[in-house]
């Protein structure tokens, strides 16, 4: 990229920033001395699990609208010492109510992850290519799911939040950087 192309770029995220915090207040952002991020989130009942589900959604649909782009909210990044995260896959919100991972394959993907709570910083991070999910879904319901690739990836990083960690604490020595490129345009890659 060009130093005119990276400005350009960094303005860009600034202003998404800048409307999001204006638009979706409740969103937590890494280094504002709220405590949340950094604890292990709490079980819930299927009824709260509900509850934090929707705000979740709501916040996740504001914030789509305004960066264009958006895959996954956990209950720490709006405050909520909860075990709940949303993801928005394929045109349609999931709600993951007291999530566990119970498996993770032994080999791995590489991938550059954005994060909402750390503002402009992405970071490369190496996740299992495969997981065995545990949750209760919204009807109750508790489901069992092998995933792998994006999803597998996109819940690992939903649910480290759940955990008290982020993606910038988890990142390849030397992967963390400003945002640069299109989120929507990242890959899997082999590692």
């Amino acid at each position: 990229m060009t130093p005119e192309q990276i400005k350009e770029s960094l303005e860009h995220n600034h202003q998404i920033i800048i409307k999001t915090l204006d638009a979706c207040p409740n969103i937590v952002l890494v280094g504002t001395g709220n405590p949340v991020l950094r604890q292990k989130a709490q079980p819930v009942s299927l009824e709260r699990g509900i509850e934090t589900g929707e705000e979740l959604k709501s916040t996740l649909k504001k914030y789509r609208e305004i960066a264009g782009y958006g895959r996954g909210l956990a209950a720490p990044q709006i405050g909520k010492n909860e075990s709940v995260f949303v993801t928005y896959v394929d045109d349609k919100f999931k709600t993951y109510i007291n999530p566990k991972i119970l498996e993770k394959s032994k080999d791995f993907y590489l991938y550059r992850e954005g994060c909402l709570s750390c503002a402009y910083t992405t970071a490369d991070v190496k996740r299992p290519r495969s997981i065995t999910i545990e949750y209760t879904d919204e009807n109750g319901s508790i489901i069992k799911d092998e995933v792998d690739g994006f999803l597998a990836r996109l819940l690992q990083h939903e649910y480290d939040h759940l955990e008290g960690v982020l993606n910038i604490d988890v990142a390849e020595i030397g992967g963390l950087g400003p945002r640069f490129s299109d989120p929507l345009k990242e890959e899997l890659r082999e590692c």
